[in-house]
């Protein structure tokens, strides 16, 4: 009878030793809860969000955008991309140079008048000269007198001297007089005719920059009729 009652006993203060740990291991998660809603809650008013972007076209489901899926196509991976490749691009433009969108003109146009440019940016003046067809040579006269005044006019600055430029090595060493006009170049968007290729470009310098439009032939590569300077801007 002793022993029974011993027993229970044990079992009570068992139990209510576990009651009392289990009930302090209770308190201290619901005060840990507490403690991190606070911070959850603190973050979420100090944090200043962004206003959304295109909020609208954002909420629509993806198939409505998907205007150049097929119907009855599912959006994929490919799809998507051609879905992309088939919309307009958009090319950068400049408010007082026009659009730099040069997909419309053939490579071999482009190429030439990258060659162009770059005999201009180094002067080769005598190869320039040549480049102009016998009868619009007159052209390119007016263009490098127009030059060398504007910059002086325009940049405040005499025009560069010439500087010898050795390329090669050994025998086929060749020394060459360049003067250094421009350091780069970018196109504008060319208005193409038919028998005449309009090529906007703009030459970059340490002084400020210069706008001129190449009239190129299409039906000769690398020949020009004239080149016309269109505006001087000084760096201040």
């Amino acid at each position: 009878m002793k022993k029974s009652v011993c027993l229970k006993s044990v079992i009570i203060i068992s139990l209510a030793f576990f009651s009392c740990s289990n009930s302090k291991d209770l308190t201290d998660v619901s005060e840990n809860l507490y403690t991190i809603k606070n911070i959850v809650t603190h973050i979420e008013d100090e944090t200043v969000w962004a206003t959304e972007l295109e909020q609208s076209r954002l909420s629509k489901p993806v198939a409505e955008s998907a205007a150049y899926i097929p119907e009855g196509h599912s959006l994929t991976t490919d799809s998507a991309r051609l879905s992309s490749a088939l919309r307009p691009s958009v090319y950068p433009s400049f408010s007082d140079f026009g659009s730099l969108d040069v997909s419309s003109v053939e490579y071999k146009y482009l190429e030439g008048a990258e060659k162009l440019c770059s005999n201009i940016s180094l002067w080769k003046e005598e190869l320039l000269f040549n480049i102009f067809p016998a009868s619009f040579r007159f052209n390119f006269i007016f263009f490098a007198e127009e030059l060398k005044a504007g910059w002086k006019n325009n940049f405040s600055a005499d025009f560069p001297e010439a500087e010898i430029v050795v390329t090669g090595e050994g025998d086929g060493k060749i020394e060459e007089s360049v003067i250094h006009l421009f350091d780069r170049w970018i196109f504008g968007e060319p208005a193409i005719l038919e028998n005449l290729i309009q090529f906007p470009v703009r030459f970059y310098c340490n002084l400020g920059y210069v706008d001129v439009t190449l009239y190129m032939s299409p039906e000769r590569e690398n020949s020009l009729y004239n080149i016309k300077i269109e505006r001087w801007v000084k760096h201040e």
